[in-house]
């Protein structure tokens, strides 16, 4: 088993928050606040207005930081709260697990799929180095941590993809994906997005073995794959492991291939390991 699935790796919910007490004290202050005030919740405009959320945002904004960032702030605390009030839903990917969810050809979701998710919100985890995309045109490509998702009542879907988690500097990249319908999710899952080649394929020089995210539609697709997978028994997550101490090696003198040499720090949070059915 690769060092990835022995550990989830800490998450861009606790790097962006100060710590559990922050999270616990302002999270609950802006659901007071939305249901005093009738406000919804589910909408990130909507949220994002609310006088604690603003608080919140200000709190967790790097200082001196140009103000026009203020909106993707708003975004990561929107799922950093739904995450939270969720449960906290954490979901590791392992690797050969990846693999069958971005195999060209097999194992696409129909069309007709009723989407579905695990729980109302939660973050899948994506194996270490292993999903690329450029968040910037023309820019350098980062390597994917993850997804976070929100499924409202209404059966909307939110997504946002973490990128740039390194441990040489401080901060990650975020790629919103405009909310859609969660049967369009469904639709996604079948459906060839890139007009040349195949979804996810690598587009790295040299990176025959890795896997490239080039539009947001790769992104609901990879999500609609994953999540009817797991409905429909092809995937498992298996049972609650408990999150590592702060601070922590992921494995004690280990380092993943592809690495610095460093273990990765493990998160703090309780997950889910998804495997391949035949897993053992």
């Amino acid at each position: 088993m690769r060092i990835h699935d022995r550990c989830a790796r800490v998450t861009p919910y606790e790097m962006a928050l100060p710590g559990r007490a922050f999270a616990d004290e302002r999270f609950e202050l802006i659901r007071e606040e939305a249901d005093r005030r009738g406000a919804d919740i589910w909408d990130p405009g909507a949220f994002s207005m609310l006088e604690q959320a603003g608080r919140a945002i200000t709190d967790i904004r790097i200082e001196d930081e140009n103000p026009v960032l203020f909106v993707q702030y708003g975004v990561i605390l929107f799922h950093a709260f739904h995450f939270w009030s969720a449960g906290e839903h954490l979901y590791l990917l392992g690797n050969e697990a990846a693999h069958q969810v971005t195999r060209a050809g097999l194992l696409s979701g129909p069309s007709d799929w009723a989407f579905a998710a695990p729980s109302r919100a939660g973050y899948v985890q994506l194996p270490h180095y292993l999903f690329w995309a450029r968040p910037e045109a023309g820019g350098p490509a980062e390597s994917l941590d993850g997804f976070f998702w929100v499924l409202t009542p209404a059966h909307r879907l939110h997504l946002m993809v973490a990128s740039g988690m390194r441990a040489d500097r401080p901060g990650l990249g975020v790629m919103p994906v405009p909310e859609i319908p969660a049967e369009e999710a469904g639709q996604w899952a079948a459906s060839n997005v890139r007009e040349r080649g195949d979804d996810f394929a690598s587009t790295l020089p040299g990176g025959e073995d890795l896997c490239s995210i080039e539009t947001l539609g790769e992104v609901v697709k990879l999500v609609g794959r994953l999540f009817w997978q797991l409905e429909r028994g092809l995937l498992r997550a298996g049972a609650r492991a408990t999150g590592g101490k702060a601070g922590s090696g992921a494995s004690e003198g280990a380092a993943d291939r592809g690495t610095s040499g460093r273990a990765p720090l493990p998160s703090t949070l309780p997950w889910r390991l998804i495997t391949t059915a035949e897993a053992p």
